[in-house]
């Protein structure tokens, strides 16, 4: 395995938490320190969660785990806050030099989707660059997760068998994906307080179904314990 490969890998993503701290002005937060070194079950060092705050969003998270020896799980969540109808941002995937799974969407809020015509307005950008990629000769698949097929948006992009080749241009795409994401949240509109309020009681409730629907969470608490795993799970999903 190679230097660069290796690279490759352990630094895949990162370029979208260096943008968002660029250019939205996000600062990393001390929450959630006990997952600042996420250590397994034999004490080994794996990883870590960043989390950021920036204006407008309620947070933003960069989870990165090495599950074996060059093979790593990351996950890039940015999530506005509630009074915003604007999606989440979601960038994730497990990267090794062998191949990779990636996938990327603009995840709406249940309400927000519920009006079917204007989201896809909005998201006329994204849709171009849907297309595109699509295009590509990447292998684009659906997730094999119905929990995660039932939240995501007709836009979500699914590299199921990724090479290390593949690898630039998935970068590439997650970057302009998140171009559109930006254009979306600068045009940002404020619903109201009580809409607020069951906008984040509906995110929780969508939380605690995809947790609960994961049938791979048990293998993650094998090699964290319960405690560690439900630390994870708050500070990456909801």
């Amino acid at each position: 395995m190679s230097t660069e490969s290796l690279k490759l890998v352990a630094g895949f993503g990162s370029s979208i938490i260096e943008r968002l701290i660029a250019e939205l002005g996000a600062s990393q937060t001390d929450a959630f320190p006990e997952l600042s070194d996420i250590r397994n079950l034999q004490g080994d060092s794996t990883g870590y969660v960043r989390v950021y705050k920036a204006a407008g969003i309620a947070k933003a998270t960069h989870l990165s785990v090495n599950v074996a020896p060059g093979a790593r799980y990351f996950n890039i969540q940015i999530v506005p806050e509630p009074q915003y109808n604007v999606t989440r941002y979601a960038f994730e995937g497990m990267v090794t030099v062998q191949g990779s799974q990636i996938s990327m969407d603009m995840f709406p809020d249940v309400d927000v989707f519920m009006q079917i015509q204007p989201v896809l307005e909005q998201m006329a950008g994204v849709k171009k660059v849907f297309d595109e990629a699509k295009q590509t000769d990447i292998d684009f698949r659906p997730s094999r997760l119905p929990h995660m097929r039932a939240f995501c948006s007709p836009f979500f992009l699914n590299a199921a068998k990724a090479t290390e080749a593949d690898l630039p241009e998935l970068d590439k795409i997650a970057n302009r994906y998140f171009d559109e994401w930006k254009k979306i949240f600068a045009a940002r509109e404020e619903v109201d307080a009580a809409a607020a309020a069951d906008r984040t009681a509906r995110r929780d409730h969508m939380s605690d179904v995809v947790i609960a629907l994961d049938p791979d969470r048990q293998m993650i608490v094998q090699v964290y314990g319960e405690e560690i795993t439900c630390a994870i799970e708050k500070a990456v999903m909801y």
